[in-house]
């Protein structure tokens, strides 16, 4: 496709579903989806491919990638240009098909988009993924939301998953969740009064709750160890200019169990929760 079409189809999206709002996509020659500068995103952009390509220990084209709440496309879009085979979900139309419209300019038959709730993942529908990108959805959720959907993720992961998320600072609302009990806050997501179509135009916000919850870092970990993973990292590097300071970056590897052959008093111990 020519750039002249391109920037034809790409107005007629506009036109349609509106402006892109965050995903910087470079769809060829001098045609991007926002413009020709670095509108935000694309920092993340480059922590999350380079941490996922240090850590999968194959190729980037032997995985297969599912982008959970995956807005416009962008990290779905860059990993299946590195040849992986990419699942995005996305719950709103006008994000969806602006993901649709990259994909077919760019030519790319191993990327899907659908779009569906990601609280209705399901590893019956979707299959197993290697690698699960959870990237600034997990804080737009409420409870039980919040932690039936990390379940949820590790069902359907077979290596690990990426969470970038905000936690709560101040551990000012408590709950229980499958007999464990959670610190965080809660956060405003939508006028209490307004209308579900209200709510569906809002493109950066939850899809129907009108709060949501962000737990705490220490809630946070202890919910991925609960979920089933068995190792869970912090990436510091590279960095993200403005990062907020509520704002993190962690790796959940979804591993098995190791006996310890010289701490076999050790291994035969619960591993404990983090205080809180």
């Amino acid at each position: 496709m020519d750039t002249a079409r391109i920037e034809e189809e790409k107005r007629r999206v506009v036109e349609r579903f509106g402006p892109w709002t965050a995903h910087n996509i470079w769809l060829g020659g001098d045609v991007y989806t926002i413009g020709k500068e670095v509108a935000g995103d694309e920092i993340k952009l480059r922590r999350i491919l380079r941490s996922v390509a240090d850590i999968a220990g194959r190729p980037l084209d032997a995985l297969r990638i599912l982008d959970l709440a995956c807005l416009e496309g962008l990290y779905a879009v860059e990993f299946a240009r590195h040849g992986a085979q990419v699942v995005g979900i996305e719950g709103r139309l006008p994000n969806i098909e602006k993901a649709r419209f990259a994909g077919d300019v760019l030519g790319l038959p191993n990327l899907e988009f659908i779009q569906d709730d990601v609280r209705k993942l399901d590893r019956a529908k979707y299959g197993e993924f290697d690698v699960v990108l959870c990237l600034g959805i997990l804080y737009h959720l409420d409870v039980p939301d919040v932690f039936s959907f990390l379940a949820r993720m590790a069902e359907v992961c077979r290596g690990f998953v990426v969470v970038d998320t905000h936690i709560a600072a101040t551990a000012e609302r408590s709950c229980v969740y499958e007999g464990h009990a959670y610190r965080g806050r809660t956060f405003a997501e939508h006028d209490p009064a307004s209308t579900p179509d209200d709510r569906a135009a809002d493109l950066w916000s939850s899809l129907d709750n009108v709060v949501s919850f962000w737990p705490t870092r220490t809630s946070l970990l202890n919910a991925l160890a609960r979920a089933g993973f068995t190792s869970v990292y912090e990436c510091a590097m590279p960095p993200e200019a403005d990062k907020p300071a509520d704002r993190i970056t962690l790796v959940a590897v979804k591993g098995g169990t190791q006996k310890l052959l010289c701490a076999p008093l050790l291994g035969a111990q619960p591993i404990d929760d983090l205080p809180e």
